[in-house]
């Protein structure tokens, strides 16, 4: 039974963890030359976050890791065949970088009733030379998918949120020259190592705060080692609101160690808890873990909220169970 109720836990959080890794920028309607076009991106730091200092909620990614798109092209009954290419362009670009896999210059063909699974791997610039302050402004991308002939150029626009398709007269045959659909992501937020260390300690500092104080809340009688615990999440309390202003004041190295400090705080108070020769009991503790696991996966939705920090939890739990970018041209 116990076995049985880990592994419905596992699939919980696998099932969180699928849905904030690949969430869906958009699903368009069916177009001329297709059933339907989906995106989703990953690669972040952390998703849906209100950035004090952007002033804005944002899905972060660190500067000098890789963003990661995916396109699903599902290509519609006509007979024709779709020379698919697939690019990406943020707001301090001014022309796109393609995939490798499907380029102006190496389109990917798509036939009939086909569904192809475009890739497109973008590096994000670090925090150097032109690209210095990327970080300390919110930022937005598109991600365009043309068709056309192989090697043209797609010169009529693109249509965001649909597909703009074009026809001309060759001699007297009106033909199919073919279309551009356009994904749009805004509020993207471009960290540092620092914006990004405060950021994932605050999450979890902030979420072991409060599990813990409801917990501590909810039992009739105080555990042993709760006085202790108290006045180390006070102090926590007070770490975390320093972290806070800090960040927000755009002194990211003060707000990550504060941050960190909160998190360790955090940590002793648990720690307390687990007193040898009684302690808290199973209940209290395993609710204590199970509250901070579910809202840091629910919150982040990506395995980036910190492994030492679970190894902390699980560890504190066994009471229980024994460069320069150069963008390509614009197809």
């Amino acid at each position: 039974m116990q076995r049985v109720q880990h592994r419905k836990f596992a699939a919980a959080i696998l099932a969180v963890l699928l849905v904030g890794i690949f969430a869906p920028v958009s699903i368009p309607k069916g177009h001329a030359d297709d059933t339907n076009e989906t995106m989703t991106s990953s690669g972040y730091v952390i998703r849906n976050h209100s950035d004090s200092y952007l002033g804005t909620t944002v899905n972060a990614i660190k500067a000098g890791s890789t963003l990661q798109i995916n396109v699903v092209f599902q290509a519609d009954s006509s007979v024709a065949p779709r020379n698919v290419s697939l690019g990406i362009k943020f707001d301090w670009m001014t022309s796109f970088a393609n995939s490798t896999m499907a380029s102006p210059q190496s389109p990917y063909t798509v036939f009939a009733n086909q569904i192809a699974y475009l890739t497109l791997s973008f590096t994000i610039p670090n925090l150097s030379g032109n690209y210095a302050g990327l970080n300390l402004n919110p930022h937005s991308f598109n991600v365009e998918v043309w068709n056309g002939a192989s090697g043209s150029t797609w010169t009529y626009g693109c249509g965001l949120g649909y597909t703009n398709e074009v026809y001309g007269y060759v001699g007297t045959v009106y033909k199919y020259l073919g279309s551009c659909h356009e994904f749009y992501a805004v509020e993207v937020g471009v960290y540092s190592d620092q914006q990004a260390s405060a950021v994932l300690a605050d999450q979890q500092a902030a979420t072991e705060i409060s599990s813990l104080q409801t917990s501590l809340h909810s039992v009739l009688q105080a555990p042993p080692g709760s006085s202790n615990a108290v006045a180390l999440l006070a102090q926590a309390s007070v770490q975390l609101s320093l972290g806070d202003t800090a960040y927000a004041n755009g002194d990211f190295n003060g707000a990550a160690t504060d941050y960190q400090n909160a998190l360790n705080d955090a940590n002793a108070a648990q720690g307390s808890l687990a007193t040898t020769g009684g302690g808290t009991d199973t209940a209290t503790l395993t609710s204590i873990w199970i509250e901070t696991v579910a809202v840091l996966f629910g919150g982040i939705g990506a395995l980036l909220v910190g492994f030492a920090g679970f190894k902390y939890l699980r560890a504190r739990s066994k009471i229980l169970s024994g460069p320069s970018y150069t963008p390509t041209g614009k197809p």
